[in-house]
């Protein structure tokens, strides 16, 4: 692929998506390393372990399925590099 001409706006274009997707995922990151934490401490995590952490119930139950699904890739990742 050859680089974008001098004057384009690829990268800027390309840097506001690339803000924004880490900004939407945030709220799942900061979950899913919430998960990895206790995981890695208790042997597993439920939402109701991540009360007590500050998350609330609500946000429990609107990011806990992709958040927990990215925190298991990554136990699974740092399992197999060991």
């Amino acid at each position: 692929m050859k680089p974008p001409p001098p004057n384009s706006l690829v990268p800027q274009v390309v840097e506001l998506v690339g803000f924004e997707f880490g900004s939407k995922f945030a709220p799942y990151q900061r979950m899913a390393e919430a998960i990895i934490d206790l995981t890695s401490k208790k042997g597993r995590c439920e939402p109701k372990d991540l009360l007590s952490l500050g998350f609330t119930r609500q946000e429990t139950i609107d990011l806990w399925d992709m958040a927990h699904a990215m925190a298991s890739v990554e136990l699974r990742l740092m399992a197999a590099r060991g």
